[in-house]
């Protein structure tokens, strides 16, 4: 009678494999990305080993799956030690612990390799020429404004009147110069003055959005794409894109999403 009652229950499948992955191996999502793996989907495959944790959130063999994944086609080593470390909790004891974890440090130079490599990436040294260029052109304009400014108050001086207070910049010293049209009684004796002072307030209307126009920059995201690789394609720390971007979902992300970039 008991061998009988043993004989039912490995019929019915109660008792686990070896490594206790025969239900996990059947599940349909499992199932299915491990097809869309053989036809090179790795993003449709990963999507779909995801579902099979959703399903079965002690899965270690779709934890395996994923961390194989994250580590080379999609190119997250981030992710894959996550999903490689949960798959060494499940199965501590597994034939394939000795390979994770050699995988787990794989992963972890490849991300010491990113974080030296980033602050000397093509991208990043492009932008520091870009915003050195945009630099020396709003000093060159503003230098222009400041003896703009001179001349107008040499012009005020010769016409008898008082000039504006000096100041230290351009802007500061046209801020000076527009109240005093407000409040000042009309003059009878200087009227083209009138003209000049209108046209003073034009010059620094759109400056400074040019110089900030690097911290709104956005990508929209390609097959393929995740957070590592965007951040290495703008010159930007992970940390910051990450921290730019609080609702991004490194695992949901989808094509034509917006990113945003953070200033590197």
């Amino acid at each position: 009678m008991p061998a009988l009652l043993l004989l039912c229950f490995c019929a019915a499948g109660c008792i686990p494999t070896r490594d206790g992955t025969q239900d996990e191996l059947r599940e349909p999502h499992f199932l299915r990305g491990q097809e869309l793996r053989k036809q090179l989907d790795n993003r449709g495959a990963a999507e779909a080993f995801e579902r099979a944790l959703e399903a079965n959130s002690r899965s270690a063999s779709a934890h395996f799956e994923l961390g194989l994944l994250f580590e080379q086609p999609l190119n997250d080593p981030a992710t894959a030690i996550f999903h490689f470390e949960r798959f060494l909790k499940l199965r501590p004891t597994s034939d394939r612990a000795e390979i994770v974890r050699q995988r787990v440090n794989n992963c972890k130079m490849e991300l010491a390799k990113l974080f030296l490599i980033a602050p000397n990436a093509p991208s990043v040294q492009k932008e520091m020429d870009k915003l050195k260029t945009e630099v020396e052109r709003l000093g060159l304009e503003n230098n222009q404004l400041r003896r703009h400014v001179e001349v107008l108050s040499s012009q005020a001086t010769a016409r008898g009147v008082a000039p504006a207070p000096a100041a230290p910049a351009a802007a500061t010293a046209l801020a000076a110069m527009v109240p005093a049209k407000k409040t000042a009684a009309p003059p009878t004796s200087a009227p083209p003055l009138m003209p000049v002072s209108a046209r003073i307030p034009e010059a620094p209307a759109t400056k400074p959005a040019k110089a900030s126009a690097p911290s709104t920059r956005t990508h929209a995201v390609k097959k393929g794409d995740i957070p590592e690789t965007i951040a290495r394609q703008y010159g930007v720390k992970l940390e910051a894109l990450l921290a730019a971007n609080p609702n991004l979902d490194p695992k949901r992300m989808k094509i034509g999403q917006a990113v945003s970039i953070p200033a590197p």
